[in-house]
């Protein structure tokens, strides 16, 4: 059930996306993990639901819905295949700045072909504060330098990019000039047609398997006309709406397996045995299986409240966006795991889809904004005046 109210609207949008993902995603969910095989069938099957233009506006020929809407698609998309909705996720992200402040050029070379389906983005994510993947969850980024007609990327290697070589877009944060300040960022949105790009390395997540979250050097010209915003500014233009978009979607994604697992958990743990017995029988499991309902719908209520808020502009900081999607991951690894141990065995052997699950819901805890950055960030927003 929804314990936040949901307009006829958004139900409507909530069942059509479960039907999607039941027939599109679910079928290939199982053979994604196993081979860790990128989803394009199941992202084209969303492209011709019309849904890679889910926020892009009517104006421009997308769907134009709000961020509670995509939330409720995002989960029932989650809910069958992590690993699809993980890569639809980020390219509702990426979107959301091209889509919020274009440029007429940028409308009519990336907008409006987004929303028929012909551009799918993604963020070109983190850059190594170390050697090699010594990755750490740091804002830095790499300068480019201004040349006649665009700016040149000198081989900058971003460290997590999801659909790596997949995508025909890449959101990529730079700094412009060496002596730009790492406060002063810019934004380009780069074409993997147009530019010279590589797979440093293969994508061998412990979950999302299917993600292609590969790290990837860049090199070449961007165009001018590929800048998102002045430069310099892109931090504090999108600040207001970037940040919690980012933020709740990725709660989405993590609450969907968290109510995926848990709904497949609430049809075994009633099956019968040769010998007439249920799990559910058990006491404890039925505790378990309360407390993880409630964990989840207490995650949910967050949720929708939070994106309301942003959808009506009455949230004045983002420490709702923040709750948020640490809640929802939480709710993800908490849920798996209590499921692992009610099914024992079978599910450690990989029997049932619990396994699956509970590696996918471990990304939400460390990538995303880790939550350990996530609690020190709501820190100053909960005590203004200091500890």
């Amino acid at each position: 059930m929804n314990y936040f109210p949901l307009t006829k609207h958004q139900q409507e949008w909530q069942e059509r996306a479960a039907a999607i993902a039941a027939k599109e995603l679910a079928p290939r969910a199982e053979e994604t993990d196993r081979s860790g095989s990128y989803p394009k069938e199941s992202l084209d099957a969303l492209r011709r639901e019309g849904l890679w233009g889910l926020r892009v506006s009517k104006e421009h020929g997308g769907l134009g819905e709000d961020l509670l809407t995509s939330c409720l698609v995002i989960e029932e998309l989650s809910k069958k295949c992590p690993s699809t909705c993980m890569c639809y996720k980020m390219h509702l992200e990426a979107a959301e700045i091209v889509c919020r402040i274009p440029t007429p050029y940028q409308v009519e070379h990336f907008v409006t072909l987004m929303a028929r389906g012909e551009v799918f983005t993604t963020v070109s994510g983190g850059e190594s504060s170390g050697t090699g993947d010594n990755w750490t969850p740091s804002q830095n980024v790499s300068h480019v330098d201004r040349v006649a007609g665009g700016y040149r990327i000198d081989h900058v290697r971003k460290s997590y990019v999801t659909s790596a070589g997949k995508a025909t877009h890449y959101m990529f944060r730079c700094r412009v000039g060496s002596e730009s300040t790492q406060s002063q960022i810019s934004q380009l949105l780069v074409e993997r047609d147009r530019i010279e790009w590589e797979i440093v390395e293969p994508w061998h997540g412990l979950g999302m398997r299917g993600n292609n979250s590969s790290p990837m050097m860049f090199n070449g010209v961007v165009p001018a006309e590929n800048r998102l915003g002045p430069e310099h500014t892109v931090q504090t233009l999108t600040n207001n709406f970037f940040r919690p978009v980012v933020a709740l979607t990725y709660a989405a994604a993590y609450l969907g397996i968290a109510s995926g697992a848990y709904e497949t958990g609430c049809q075994e743990i009633a099956r019968r045995y040769p010998s007439g017995s249920r799990r559910f029988d058990n006491a404890v499991h039925q505790r378990r299986m309360a407390e993880m309902g409630t964990q989840i719908e207490a995650a949910r209520a967050l949720l929708h409240a939070a994106a309301s808020a942003f959808d009506q502009g009455r949230a004045n900081s983002h420490l709702p966006y923040l709750q948020a999607k640490v809640a929802c991951s939480e709710a993800g690894v908490r849920v798996t795991q209590d499921l692992m141990t009610i099914f024992g065995g079978t599910a450690f052997a990989g029997r049932l889809p619990f396994e699956r699950y509970f590696r996918d819901a471990r990304a939400g805890v460390v990538m995303g904004m880790a939550n350990d950055q996530a609690y020190q960030n709501m820190v100053p927003m909960m005590f203004p005046q200091g500890g």
